[in-house]
């Protein structure tokens, strides 16, 4: 997997996005179209609303592609007290805590990820949206 992201820079908030990990659950772009919108380059306007409505969103993104940094003071992302996992039928496992999850010779370091459940996926562990297409 390529662990590469993009760093939306913003004057209050840096918006981290892991292209490798998105599932295209489309949270972003419902939720704040005027930060996260597909149409425009760059798509992500970190200074395209408050900061705190930018982490509300960035917080629902299941799969963790969205990641932030507050540069205002206030306090970073953290893990869910308990970590907790949603099955979904023929799709993705939604996971969300402390998380530490070997791929291949490294350990990525989160809190949302969307792992495989189909085991189609070319991304292991992480989904792909391989199951859309499987028959």
């Amino acid at each position: 997997m390529n662990t590469e992201s993009k760093r939306y820079t913003g004057e209050n908030i840096d918006v981290i996005f892991h292209r490798e990990r998105c599932i295209h659950a489309a949270k972003c772009v419902r939720g704040l179209p005027k930060v996260f919108n597909l149409k425009e380059k760059p798509w992500v306007n970190a200074d395209g609303e408050t900061v705190d409505k930018i982490v509300e969103v960035i917080e629902k993104c299941p799969s963790g592609a969205l990641q932030y940094e507050r540069k205002d003071g206030f306090q970073q992302e953290s893990s869910a007290k308990e970590t907790t996992i949603e099955a979904t039928l023929n799709g993705p496992m939604f996971i969300r805590g402390n998380l530490s999850i070997k791929q291949k010779e490294q350990t990525i370091k989160c809190t949302r990820a969307a792992l495989c459940g189909c085991g189609s996926t070319q991304n292991g562990p992480f989904c792909d949206n391989s199951h859309v297409n499987k028959s």
